[in-house]
C-alpha cells in the first residue's frame, strides 16, 4: 500500500517523473520477491535436486495442469466474446479465430490482418462514411431569411 499512497500523492504534486519511478521501483521489488526464493532453492538444493522434484510430480497432477491450461485459453475466449456485446462485430471474431486455428501465422501476422480488415470495415462502412453535404448561404443571411426557407 505505500507505493500506491505514494503514487497518490506524486499524482497530486502533478510529478510523472516520481510516478514512473514509483511503478519500476515496485516492479523490482515484485521481481525480487520471486527471483532471491528461486536463486535461494536452485543454488541450495542444485539442478539435479530441482529435475528430480519436477520428475517426482505424479502424472495426474502435470496432465491436470495441462488440462487447465487449456481451459485458461477458452475462458479467455469467453471473457472477449462477453465483454465485445456487440453482434456486429462477432463474425470478424469468429474469422480471426478460425484464421488463427487453421493456419500457422503468427500473433504479428494475425494483428496486422485483424488491423488491415478493421481499417478497411471502417473506409467501407457507411456507417462511419457519411457524406456531409455543405449547404451555401449567402454571406449576409439574417433571422428573416431562415425564417422564409
Amino acid at each position: 500500500m505505500a507505493f500506491q499512497h505514494a503514487a497518490d500523492s506524486a499524482a497530486e504534486r502533478g510529478s510523472l517523473r516520481a510516478i514512473s519511478w514509483i511503478h519500476v521501483g515496485a516492479l523490482l521489488l515484485q521481481a525480487m520477491r520471486i527471483a532471491i526464493p528461486a536463486v535461494i532453492v536452485a543454488i541450495s538444493v542444485g539442478t539435479a535436486g530441482v529435475h528430480a522434484l519436477l520428475n517426482s510430480i505424479p502424472e495426474v497432477v502435470t496432465s491436470g495442469l495441462n488440462i487447465a491450461g487449456g481451459m485458461i485459453v477458452v475462458v479467455g475466449y469467453a471473457m472477449v466474446i462477453n465483454m465485445m456485446r456487440a453482434g456486429y462485430l462477432m463474425p470478424f471474431f469468429y474469422l480471426g479465430f478460425v484464421t488463427a486455428a487453421f493456419t500457422n501465422f503468427n500473433l504479428v501476422a494475425l494483428g496486422v490482418i485483424g488491423v488491415v480488415m478493421a481499417v478497411l470495415y471502417i473506409q467501407l462502412s457507411p456507417k462511419y462514411n457519411k457524406s456531409q453535404v455543405v449547404q451555401a448561404g449567402p454571406a449576409n443571411a439574417n433571422d428573416l431569411d431562415n425564417e422564409l426557407d
